[in-house]
């Protein structure tokens, strides 16, 4: 095709150009939203991605074969000490962690409560991202630490004695006395509400569990080698049989969550395509009987009907890329403003709230939207695709016009 035709085909788009800016802004307010709505859950899939694979579940878990399912105190990790020190020293292992979790008794003074022992190493746990993110480092043996909510609840102070009661793993009875060094506010709403924060040590020692955890939580150093750390764990000999999981296998739900993302753009697309359908077909129908003359000449003079295709659907083509740059420009500047300013969603139900608690997690409320290079493309391709379709109606009525009744219309 040569140079012609394109330059034609954009003369001609703009010899009714009030015709032609509607078509665009149909275009381009589809495409804008299109791209707004979509940096607002990828945002949205970003918080919840975060939370998940932050302080609660990690990139990847390791427990008992049974353990995910019983939540039995007696399905534990043997020799984890180890074990732990050999993850950390694997490529691409940003950190390790053990747990140990027990439903428990604590009585602050004559009356007892529900709780649940967490047992810790508070140091790797206070790193960004661990259950006690933004809490002191260090825990004194025979201290714990008590979450927020749990503390309001059953009257706790720093400084206090506490007794704890519960069932060790060999079935014996599990008590002891500690004293509250500090309440905590964790990321995690398990602490916060039921949780007693122990050192590692000192909850085996309750909990008769040497060398033991339930739990051991490994962090990638980025999201995209989390599944090639889990083939190699599968690959090791020393792990098998444990059931090693990553973080899209322990909270499938939240997977859904996130990969709905690409089903809304999908949506959104099909109503980016209906606007540019209706725009692209109106304008160029319009265009063409108001050209019928002009084609009719054209024809007489040697043109040939594929030339005269071709020039409408290059229209068609020249509509759909401008309509879709003036959506992306549009698109662009909402995202990168409000990636600044932050969309804050608390604000949308007239509280002050900042995170919302759900599934033992705490998800921000505060929205920071994000594009990837795929969502522009998406909608370019996409609707230069149904302008050429819209554009074949208006392109066959032109090129088998008969010159002569063509000039005389």
């Amino acid at each position: 095709m040569s140079l012609t035709i394109p330059r034609i085909a954009w003369r001609n788009l703009w010899r009714n150009w009030q015709r032609t800016c509607l078509a665009l802004l149909a275009i381009g307010v589809g495409q804008w939203a299109l791209l707004a709505t979509q940096g607002i859950m990828r945002g949205y899939a970003d918080n919840i991605q975060r939370t998940i694979t932050g302080p609660m579940v990690g990139h990847l878990q390791i427990h008992h074969p049974d353990y995910r399912e019983k939540r039995a105190m007696d399905r534990v990790l043997h020799d984890v000490d180890p074990l732990v020190d050999r993850l950390r020293a694997l490529p691409d292992v940003d950190g390790v962690a053990a747990r140990i979790y027990a439903p428990v008794l604590v009585a602050p003074e004559r009356d007892a409560f529900m709780a649940t022992v967490v047992g810790l190493d508070v140091a790797a746990e206070s790193r960004p991202y661990g259950m006690l993110s933004g809490n002191a480092a260090t825990l004194e043996p025979g201290k714990v630490l008590i979450g927020s909510g749990l503390a309001r609840r059953i009257g706790a102070a720093v400084g206090q004695e506490i007794a704890v009661l519960g069932s060790a793993t060999d079935g014996s009875m599990a008590n002891d006395l500690y004293v509250v060094q500090a309440i905590v506010t964790s990321p995690v709403e398990l602490v916060n509400q039921n949780g007693i924060i122990m050192n590692l040590a000192d909850a085996r020692e309750l909990m008769i569990m040497p060398g033991q955890a339930h739990e051991i939580v490994l962090r990638a150093t980025r999201l995209d080698q989390v599944d090639g750390i889990a083939a190699a764990l599968h690959a090791d000999p020393a792990l098998a049989g444990l059931d090693i999981a990553t973080w899209r296998e322990i909270v499938p739900e939240f997977v859904i969550i996130i990969d709905m993302v690409d089903y809304v753009a999908y949506f959104l697309l099909a109503l980016v395509l209906v606007a540019a359908l209706a725009g692209i077909t109106n304008t160029l129908m319009m265009a063409t009987y108001e050209r019928m003359h002009e084609f009719g000449m054209l024809l007489a003079l040697g043109c040939t009907p594929p030339r005269i295709r071709r020039m409408i659907l290059v229209e068609a083509v020249w509509l759909g890329i401008v309509g879709v740059a003036v959506g992306t420009v549009l698109g662009y500047a909402f995202v990168l403003i409000t990636a600044q300013t932050g969309i804050d969603m608390g604000a949308w139900g007239g509280g002050d709230a900042k995170e919302l608690a759900y599934g033992g997690m705490r998800l921000p409320l505060e929205i920071r939207p994000r594009l990837t290079l795929r969502d522009p493309i998406l909608g370019l391709v996409a609707v230069i695709i149904v302008s050429m379709i819209a554009a074949l109606w208006p392109a066959f009525t032109a090129s088998r016009l008969e010159p002569m009744e063509a000039m005389r219309a």
